[in-house]
């Protein structure tokens, strides 16, 4: 069963950014799938990191494209993301440490994902599009 269930509202119809906000659903529900199995440490680790990894890989793409059209808004952008890799880091590290738990993980990774895409990166969408 999938945490984020990927639907059309999340489009922001900007290709390149679409497929790699499917990627980013999909490492999510990885997590939750991982985490929902009862999986140790040993194996949740590893999936943690291949999302944060992804999620700065994917906002430095977002950044560069943003650049490219000139985005009025880029510094605002920019900013979230740093605000938001920051939190990640956070989470992260809380979890891995006992101190968060698995639900309140997955929670601010849905809540951030939702939030961001349906509001943040469809701002940017006419611009690039």
């Amino acid at each position: 069963m999938d945490y984020i269930v990927w639907n059309d509202s999340f489009n922001i119809g900007v290709k390149e950014m679409d497929e790699q906000h499917k990627l980013l659903v999909s490492h999510i529900n990885e997590l939750y799938n991982a985490i929902k199995a009862g999986n140790s440490e040993s194996v949740v680790k590893p999936i943690l990191i291949k999302l944060t990894d992804y999620i700065n890989v994917h906002f430095a793409a977002e950044e560069n494209l943003l650049k490219i059209h000139n985005y009025p808004m880029i510094e605002a952008q920019i900013a979230q993301h740093s605000h938001y890799i920051s939190e990640i880091a956070f989470m992260e590290s809380s979890f891995m440490n006992k101190k968060q738990t698995a639900q309140n993980l997955l929670l601010f990774l849905k809540d951030w994902f939702i939030h961001h895409i349906t509001t943040e990166d469809l701002k940017y969408s006419e611009c690039v599009c």
